[in-house]
């Protein structure tokens, strides 16, 4: 059984009362799909990958407890919407394989990390820009990264995710305005 077929059924089951999040998952892994093939990229790896980005979505504290480190736990508290990107992670590793570019690419894939792979941009921006999300953010950034370019798409999502977020009254992660930064730094090196 392919990677991916395995991901497709965990999925289904473990948010079988998500139908919304499950769509949401299906249009990641669509465009996951699309993007390895035009980057040269392992196509099960890259939708085992899309499909099991969010499937910690709606688990507890209590569950990511089991998984995560301290440290990882604390910071969760402080920026929660991390906390199903990380358990996802892990139970990639659990359930799907060992892969860790996968695993950094579920663990990374809400706004990414400095010095990513191929496959982290890819979940990164699949997550964001798949056909589902109507937002004129996404669709101005799917535009972009259809156009061919995934650099500068990656840029513009983390700039209005961060502008989005700091209209909220929320605080950008760290680690969001160090990738920022590097994508800064390459569309104005180009």
């Amino acid at each position: 059984m392919q990677l991916s077929d395995k991901a497709f059924k965990l999925v289904s089951e473990h948010l079988k009362d998500h139908q919304k999040r499950l769509t949401h998952i299906l249009g990641v892994n669509e465009m996951a799909v699309y993007l390895a093939k035009k980057y040269d990229v392992d196509l099960d790896i890259a939708g085992s990958a899309a499909l099991m980005h969010d499937y910690s979505k709606y688990d507890s504290y209590e569950e990511a407890s089991k998984y995560l480190t301290k440290e990882e736990l604390e910071e969760c508290y402080k920026y929660p919407f991390m906390l199903h990107a990380y358990l996802s992670a892990y139970k990639y590793k659990e359930l799907i394989s060992d892969n860790k570019d996968s695993f950094n690419a579920i663990y990374n894939h809400v706004f990414g990390r400095p010095n990513m792979s191929i496959l982290e941009k890819i979940i990164m921006i699949s997550d964001y820009t798949e056909k589902n999300r109507t937002y004129p953010d996404c669709i101005e950034v799917r535009k972009i990264l259809l156009d061919g370019d995934l650099d500068l798409a990656i840029y513009e999502s983390l700039v209005r995710t961060i502008k989005h977020c700091e209209g909220e009254g929320k605080v950008a992660h760290p680690r969001q305005l160090e990738v920022l930064k590097e994508y800064e730094e390459r569309i104005k090196n180009r």
